[in-house]
């Protein structure tokens, strides 16, 4: 009997030992296993499972016992256990089970190293809710790993081509308009084909490939150095991001994949503090290399930004040094930094989670010192002056080193607020994704999917996540993959402080959210949208402008934070429209003075359905927007206020709105009953309270 011994391997520790064996007869469902030197006739039963390493879950997997040592496995049992974005690994085993009912399991180890070469048996399974404009493939494989044992994989055929294949950066340079790449791919049964630059867009009408030029190949042992080059002056430039895959063809199967170009540490390094590379693609937008948390090589196309000079490196090693250098101090201190999106703001729910910190000495009772980082030129900044010993300055030296020191972070926003995000050169990304974090949020999550990256283990993912109702904390266990424990329904602090100013006031709030397809977007292409059409023609409208007459009534226009540098660009024929600025007017402030909201898709429709108030929802773009973000209610059966998706359908409602005095009609009611479980003005309290109890 030809034996392998797992047991100094603690991680295998429920393996007794390997079997050899052959492997044959691969077809689309089956396999034949054949023994090596061992039998199953020593056993009084005996079963093949397939086992997760991690969980322990096992899957049953049938067979048919063609000789004493030969076995058909019916592989067509793994097809139900595909997921949608997820990769499992499972280790094929032999279950057997001795006279006295002992259970004894031994991995399957290949006579011959299946490394490389793989089987696929399941292929072409395609998720509805990949929505994506190249949807994903998920694939079955049967294959060797984890020290050559026969496993099975179920996941993208994406993620397997990623992890089969060495596609290792080398250099880059950009020398008038032309970028020239050169990667080492390795030489196996899949033939390379070319070299594309795609544009990351959620929208299939947005999509853009470029093709690279393939200037040379040369072999050197297993790998193949690949140079190609591309003159950036032929591009139509799109804003952010840019990713670069290398396109091979399986020799056996015909099929195409993308592969990424890796990066090794120092390549990195290099790239992070040595590389100054760009290509000037607009006005004051420039193109240039990046690596992705996957290590991969990829490129953006944005504005340049304050903080994008080598200074931030130099500022940012002397923060390091100086906290290094007294480090037990400043950990004594027991940090807790509050911020808003990108730290600029005091308006939303971390502001009033620090104000209510500060006023009720919640200091004491989470035995931390707490402070807000905001920027120098905030328009909110004589908010949080009264506090002025717990404010840090946004990207000063004594912030860099209060984010290092850090216990928690409590934010509005992801994590990655609390600091410079869009900064070339910064190596802080990497101390931050470290520190505790409590996900305030801004709103309510159920008009726009974010999984994607609030989702546990995901960029934006957190430590404890803030929700408002019984079905969002559902929608989060869901979808996102917390455990109850991790979800808590507090409300949300800025509801510490919302109450009802319209009574005496006629205005209407119009606050639209924002479109990932116009993130950072030249002016030219947000103005040629149909986003601005629509807002500039409800505006403009003459119609709007006699409702507004006829009822004496006032519009306030906010736009998104994330869309505050388009602002100038909308104007308006009435005098009873205002176009507010960031900054200008806090947005709680407006949506306690407002009588009704009309917005598309934002969360504050929350923030009036607190208060009792009519939300009208104008989705012009609701295919558009499904595609690009999509959501986790039904449009059509969920929403709490009435839909239009015409300028003629919006004033209709507006106007049946206001004859029935604002108020909201009583299915509404009931939902707003059903949807909201308290209202004590107590949410910061809450918060402060189960921070302590999971952080402490």
């Amino acid at each position: 009997m030809k034996l392998k011994s797992h047991t100094s391997d603690s991680s295998f520790s429920w393996i007794k030992d390997s079997i050899s064996v052959s492997v044959s007869d691969l077809s689309s469902a089956e396999i034949v296993l054949k023994f090596s030197d061992f039998s199953v006739t020593a056993f009084s039963s005996f079963s093949f499972l397939a086992r997760d390493p991690e969980t322990k879950e096992e899957v049953s997997v049938p067979f048919i016992q063609l000789s004493p040592d030969t076995f058909r496995l019916n592989l067509s049992v793994f097809h139900e256990f595909i997921c949608f974005k997820k990769n499992h690994t499972l280790i094929l085993t032999l279950n057997c089970i001795t006279s006295d009912n002992q259970k004894l399991l031994y991995s399957l180890h290949p006579d011959r190293n299946l490394n490389m070469d793989y089987h696929i048996f399941i292929n072409d399974i395609y998720f509805p809710e990949d929505t994506s404009p190249e949807p994903n493939e998920y694939i079955g494989i049967l294959t060797a790993g984890f020290d050559n044992l026969l496993i099975i994989r179920l996941c993208s055929r994406k993620f397997f081509m990623e992890t089969l294949l060495i596609c290792a950066y080398h250099k880059l340079k950009i020398t008038h308009g032309i970028l020239k790449v050169s990667f080492d791919l390795e030489q196996s049964k899949h033939k390379y084909l070319k070299t594309g630059l795609f544009f990351r867009s959620k929208l299939a009408e947005d999509a853009a490939v470029y093709d690279f030029t393939t200037e040379s190949i040369k072999s050197h042992q297993n790998l193949q150095r690949i140079s190609i080059s591309l003159d950036l002056r032929s591009v139509e430039w799109k804003s952010l991001y840019w990713d670069i895959f290398v396109l091979v063809q399986n020799a056996d199967t015909g099929k195409i994949s993308q592969i990424p170009i890796y990066m090794t540490a120092w390549q990195r390094i290099q790239q992070k503090f040595l590389s100054t590379l760009s290509y000037r693609t607009a006005d004051n937008f420039y193109f240039f290399p990046y690596y992705t948390s996957k290590r991969t090589l990829a490129f953006t196309n944005r504005q340049r930004e304050k903080y994008d000079g080598m200074d931030i490196v130099f500022k940012e090693f002397l923060s390091v040094f100086l906290y290094r250098i007294a480090k037990p101090y400043w950990k004594r201190k027991h940090i807790c930094l509050v911020c808003e999106k990108f730290s600029s703001m005091a308006q939303d729910n971390g502001y009033y989670f620090f104000k209510h910190c500060m006023e009720q000495n919640e200091e004491a009772f989470l035995n931390k010192k707490i402070y807000y980082i905001i920027t120098k030129d905030s328009p909110d900044r004589s908010k949080v002056e009264p506090y002025k010993n717990r404010l840090l300055n946004f990207m000063s030296i004594r912030h860099m080193i209060y984010l290092l020191a850090a216990d928690l972070i409590v934010s509005s926003d992801s994590r990655y607020h609390t600091y410079a995000m869009q900064s070339r050169h910064s190596i802080f990304n990497r101390y931050i994704k470290k520190i505790p974090f409590v996900f305030l949020q801004h709103g309510v999550i159920a008009l726009k999917r974010v999984d994607n990256f609030y989702g546990k283990g995901k960029k934006g993912g957190c430590n404890l996540f803030v929700v408002s109702t019984n079905k969002e904390k559902q929608t989060i266990i869901d979808n996102f993959e917390y455990e109850p424990d991790e979800v808590i329904n507090t409300g949300l602090p800025r509801w510490d402080v919302l109450k009802d100013k319209s009574q005496g006031k006629r205005e209407i709030l119009i606050m639209p959210t924002w479109r990932n397809w116009l993130d950072s977007v030249p002016d030219k292409d947000f103005e040629e949208s149909d986003y601005f059409r629509h807002y500039m023609g409800l505006l403009n409208s003459v119609r709007l402008n006699n409702i507004l007459e006829k009822y004496d009534l006032e519009i306030n226009f906010y736009l998104h934070a994330k869309f505050q540098e388009y602002a100038d660009n909308f104007k308006s024929i009435s005098h009873r429209i205002h176009l507010i600025s960031f900054g200008e007017v806090a947005v709680n402030e407006m949506l306690m003075r407002c009588r009704m909201l009309i917005t598309d898709y934002s969360s504050v429709c929350w923030d009036i359905l607190y208060q009792d108030k009519p939300s009208i929802f104008y989705q012009f773009d609701i295919e558009k927007y499904n595609e690009a973000h999509g959501s986790y209610i039904d449009m059509e059966t969920e929403l709490f206020g009435d839909r239009a998706s015409t300028e003629a359908q919006l004033l209709d409602l507006l106007e049946e709105t206001v004859q029935n005095d604002f108020h909201m009609k009583p299915k509404y009611e009931k939902m707003r009953r059903e949807y909201l479980q308290f209202k004590d003005n107590s949410h910061s309290k809450h918060i402060c309270e189960e921070i302590k109890k999971k952080f402490h």
